[in-house]
Formats: C-alpha cells, structure tokens, sequence
C-alpha cells in the first residue's frame, strides 16, 4: 500500500497530464542481485549487465513522479523458460525470489501496473511509451481494450492499416514464382 499513498498524494499535486511507462536500469557487476542480466541498459546506452525496472511516472511539463513500479526478471531466471534451469533455481534461491515470481514480458508489467493504478482509483489522462512497449502490439491492444487513449513510438518500417483493411494476394499472373 505504500505505491497507492504514493500515488494518491501525488496526484493531486501533479495533475498528470500523462502517464509515462518507461524502464528505469541499474548496471551492475556480478550476476547476484535479482533480473540481472546482460540487456539493454538506458543509463549506459547499451547492453550490459543491469537490472531492469518497468514503470510508470505520473507527469506533466513540469513535474513527475514515479507511482508505480516492478523488477523485470529476464526468461533467464524463470526456470520454466530458462535454457539452464537448474541454474536459474539456484539464482533465484540465493536471491531470495518467491517459487510464484517468474518471467513477465516488460509490455505485461506495464499493463498490470496501469491496471493497478486504476484499481486504487486513478484514471490515466493519456499513455506515453516509447518503442520498447509501443512496437509490442498487444500492449496497445491491451490500452484499447482499456479505452485508454495512448501516444507510443514505433519504428519506422512498421505498417499502418486501417481496421477495414484486409490482407489479399494478388492472382498468379503466370510470370515470376507462383
């Protein structure tokens, strides 16, 4: 309950006008501490040895303020998902992560923390991610089915189509591979 007091007292203050989901990372040496992995690492700008934190920031031009946030465990720490998982058990023992506690897709985290927040009696003004969660379709998805309106970035070679559109293949014209 400490997030939602945070929450509810920063909120008034704030007066979001968005709810940005972002990663928070914290480069570190060695492979102890819980999610390390070697992944990409926003405060080095590159991949490296971090951890990873999915949040969600209330904010405005002038103000934020985390409310909400999860510790993402890469699939190398979940031993249902993990190439090695006798070593991902033994990680995950010595780092004291619950049995229950396993590998959730970041885009996931972020979905479950909105919902949280709505839960606690919040509701998101607009969702502002940049591609790491705006190129995961179901993501977006997941703020439509919501009826939450969201601003997100997406590469450059993705396509847009709009909802009446539907895929056909042309006939064989007799030339070229059929």
């Amino acid at each position: 309950m400490v997030l939602a007091e945070l929450a509810w007292k920063m909120e008034p203050v704030i007066r979001p006008a968005a709810w940005v989901i972002d990663d928070v990372s914290f480069p570190k040496d060695g492979h102890a501490s819980p999610g390390v992995a070697a992944q990409y690492c926003g405060a080095l700008g590159k991949t490296a040895n971090c951890q990873v934190v999915p949040s969600v920031h209330l904010a405005t031009d002038a103000a934020s303020c985390p409310v909400n946030w999860r510790l993402f465990l890469p699939e190398e720490w979940d031993p249902a998902q993990a190439e090695e998982p006798q070593q991902a058990a033994l990680r995950r023992g010595q780092a004291r992560i619950p049995d229950e506690v396993g590998h959730v897709p970041k885009w996931q985290l972020a979905v479950d923390m909105v919902d949280e927040l709505r839960c606690w009696g919040l509701d998101p003004p607009l969702i502002v991610a940049d591609e790491g969660y705006g190129q995961d379709g179901a993501f977006r998805l997941a703020l439509e089915e919501r009826g939450i309106p969201y601003v997100v970035a997406v590469r450059s070679d993705t396509t847009v189509l709009p909802a009446t559109a539907q895929r056909t293949t042309p006939a064989w014209s007799g030339t070229g591979r059929n």
